[in-house]
């Protein structure tokens, strides 16, 4: 056996130069280098470059580091085209194994003319050999809005493939494309795709809504690829539209976003074209989330005019701005029968509280309270949500909190029957001790396994040290305190011996330094 660069070219690495080295394959070091086991544990742990360069080392490398290259990466299948080459139809060879992920991206080769660049997007697809075969997940960057279009005549051509996954981003804030309007012809159907179990898609451009329909005009494009997809079980869309999912029987993940946070152009949201979207789905869908992507954004109609659905099978639900989703009598036992994982954010008013009616069998509740002096907000929580065993807590620390601030909010969750709590305080504000440390007091009264997280403190010699004690004296009932923020190199290796001598939990980690 010897050890060389497989490639004809001059390249280091760092323990192998392209000299030949020979070696004894029987070797015990040899066997090592060689199992695909341990090559597997050892490339994880490289760096993109390194890992790129330990291929060239010998074959066994070549293949183990192909494969875990990837996984941990998307092949730009689109700057394989060249217009150097004799024919724009010939492609730069490619290893099997890297055709898996493929990303489609704003990037061409630099031969690549404008005008060409949707011959390349259809192209990617249909020239670069076994991708119907091979090809799992294509991420999707529409740079352009005449590229989408290529992409679905690229997925005609292929037929019917074993791609399971499909993102679609798009990135441009005013329309580079002028007055371009999308084809009829870009509307007709896909083969189907019986492997496609996800979709992914995120419109953060500027877009226009057709007259007649008010329809979004990707609405269209986007349904042709629900359509296509018969075994879908993932869906995740964040835009300004409302798919039809009526096909969708096997949909068990749905995460609906309205409204993109770079366009600034968005319509009023219509809760009941949300009630017909969920009404589709109501027997198939297990996890759901639900949120609002843009503040300015505005309820179109509130009174409902379709039945609202009851999920029977949704086990886990997330909200967001659930304020804005003022769906009546849907936010409760009776309309999520099998719900036992909750999670939801306060918003920015405290209407929203009123909506949730009695629910017995949540266990598990992640909160987010942005605003600690909100009473009503954290005592509706403990009247409808008896049975909560699980408690995620995030606050969000502000100028004005009060350690009375802090009682408020902690203390009404000291009369449930807890088993585990995680409380996430977020701040970015200096000589917050005292209350960092209220919290530490209040959360000791809580029933269940505890542990903190600070986030964002600011840790200085003279405003960390004099609450030290105090610290160490209020943790002890916990299993962690993580205290994360800008700290020196000098500081957080002096506390360090301190906190393990005391027996206390806290754990400092920088995460900005600071000298």
């Amino acid at each position: 056996m010897t050890l060389r660069l497989t490639s004809s070219r001059e390249r280091t690495f760092p323990n192998f130069t392209s000299k030949k080295v020979p070696v004894d394959p029987s070797n015990a070091m040899s066997k090592v280098l060689r199992n695909s086991l341990i090559l597997d544990a050892i490339f994880a742990k490289l760096d993109l470059p390194d890992l790129k360069n330990s291929r060239l080392v010998c074959h066994e490398w070549n293949d183990v580091g192909t494969a875990v290259l990837a996984k941990r990466t998307r092949l730009q299948v689109n700057e394989l085209l060249s217009y150097k080459w004799p024919k724009f139809d010939k492609v730069a060879p490619v290893n099997d194994k890297l055709l898996r992920r493929l990303l489609i991206s704003y990037k061409f080769d630099p031969s690549t003319p404008k005008k060409r660049k949707t011959d390349v997007i259809k192209k990617a697809l249909t020239h670069v050999p076994k991708v119907s075969q091979l090809t799992r997940e294509i991420k999707f960057f529409v740079a352009e809005k005449k590229f989408l279009p290529a992409f679905l005549e690229g997925i005609r051509a292929l037929g019917s493939t074993k791609i399971q996954d499909i993102e679609i981003l798009s990135g441009w804030r005013l329309d580079p494309d002028g007055d371009y309007k999308i084809a009829p012809r870009a509307f007709q159907k896909l083969p189907p795709q019986p492997s496609l179990t996800s979709l992914k898609f995120t419109i953060n451009s500027e877009f226009r809504l057709d007259r007649t329909t008010g329809c979004h005009e990707f609405h269209p494009l986007i349904q042709i690829l629900i359509d296509a997809a018969p075994n879908l079980t993932t869906l995740d869309v964040a835009a300004s539209l409302y798919p039809n999912l009526e096909g969708c029987s096997s949909l068990k993940v749905l995460k609906y976003k309205f409204g993109t946070y770079y366009n600034y152009n968005i319509p009023d949201i219509n809760l009941d074209n949300v009630i017909k979207m969920l009404a589709q789905v109501k027997d198939s869908v297990i996890v759901l989330e639900l949120a609002l992507d843009s503040l300015s954004t505005t309820l179109k109609q509130i009174q409902t005019v379709w039945d609202v659905p009851v999920m029977s099978n949704v086990t886990t639900l997330s909200t967001r701005s659930i304020n804005t989703y003022q769906i009546r009598d849907f936010f409760d036992e009776d309309h999520f029968p099998k719900l036992k994982t909750l999670s939801i954010h306060q918003g920015t008013g405290t209407s929203h509280a009123n909506l949730w009616g009695q629910h017995g069998e949540i266990q598990s509740l992640s909160v987010v309270v942005w605003s600690l002096r909100d009473k009503e907000f954290v005592g509706k929580l403990i009247r409808v949500f008896p049975a909560v065993k699980k408690l995620e807590l995030r606050l969000e620390i502000a100028y004005h909190t009060s350690v009375s601030d802090i009682n408020q909010t902690i203390e009404p969750f000291q009369i449930w029957d807890l088993e585990r709590v995680n409380v996430h305080v977020a701040t970015e504000l200096q000589g917050v001790y005292p209350v960092l440390i209220q919290v530490l007091k209040a959360m000791s009264l809580m029933k269940g396994v505890k542990s903190v997280l600070f986030t964002g403190i600011f840790v200085k010699e003279d405003n960390f040290t004099p609450h030290v004690e105090d610290l160490i004296l209020h943790s002890r009932g916990l299993t962690s305190v993580e205290m994360s923020g800008r700290m020196s190199t000098e500081i957080e290796e002096r506390m360090r011996p301190i906190f393990e001598a005391s027996g206390a939990p806290i754990h400092l980690r920088r995460s900005v330094p600071h000298n």
